[in-house]
């Protein structure tokens, strides 16, 4: 992360934070009890900040993935009738698009048939067109087909609640995730968050009038 990148993300925290306190303000004068409008708020601002990170990295990788599949579309489609010394120049680019692919909720870090693709791709790109017709480059034909295809199905996923993720990496074992499907992962974050804090949340939000407030806090600071 650069300074550009941390002052922007520091600026967003002290927004919120000036967000928040009149949020406090207004839930108190409703009526609210202290010790609770503190903690509830608490746990959200915290879990804002968190799933606004989150969607920014998710985001990125899903850029990324788009890029790479595209690129790939145009390798398999043309590096048969491309110059050798082209071709590799746009697998070297391939390959650092690749390691940009990664998110928790995408292409895991710790997929190793994925990882293990990518590494035999990498071993072999700076190679291509040095035997004409060679079986190495049928393998790196092979490898890149490999690789759409876990591309397309990461493409295909649909995004996570990024609050409720956020509130489950604070609050509950991230680990749990790690074997879980996608759409059976988005269903579990859901039940979490509405089992340990949303429900309540958003309950003694709508008693003392603030829920569209918060409602458009979450829009404002959390990308969809």
């Amino acid at each position: 992360m650069n300074f550009g990148e941390r002052s922007a993300q520091r600026k967003r925290a002290r927004d919120l934070k000036s967000e928040i306190k009149q949020l406090k303000k207004q839930m108190l004068d409703a009526g609210g009890e202290k010790a609770t409008i503190n903690r509830l708020l608490g746990e959200f601002e915290a879990t804002v900040l968190e799933a606004g990170k989150l969607s920014t990295d998710y985001q990125v990788s899903s850029c990324h993935i788009a890029q790479a599949r595209e690129a790939i579309t145009r390798l398999l489609d043309c590096m048969g009738e491309s110059p050798a010394q082209e071709v590799r120049q746009s697998l070297k680019s391939l390959a650092e698009t690749l390691d940009m692919v990664y998110h928790d909720c995408a292409i895991r870090q710790d997929d190793m048939d994925f990882r293990s693709t990518i590494t035999c791709f990498k071993e072999m790109a700076p190679d291509y067109g040095s035997e004409p017709d060679s079986r190495r480059d049928i393998m790196l034909r092979s490898e890149l087909e490999n690789m759409k295809a876990v591309l397309d199905d990461a493409s295909g996923f649909r995004a996570p609640d990024f609050f409720a993720l956020a509130y489950y990496n604070q609050h509950g074992e991230k680990d749990s995730l790690k074997e879980m499907e996608n759409e059976q992962r988005n269903s579990f974050l859901s039940d979490y968050l509405k089992e340990h804090f949303s429900e309540e949340f958003f309950a003694e939000a709508a008693q003392r009038g603030v829920e569209r407030q918060i409602c458009e806090l979450m829009k404002q600071y959390i990308e969809t």
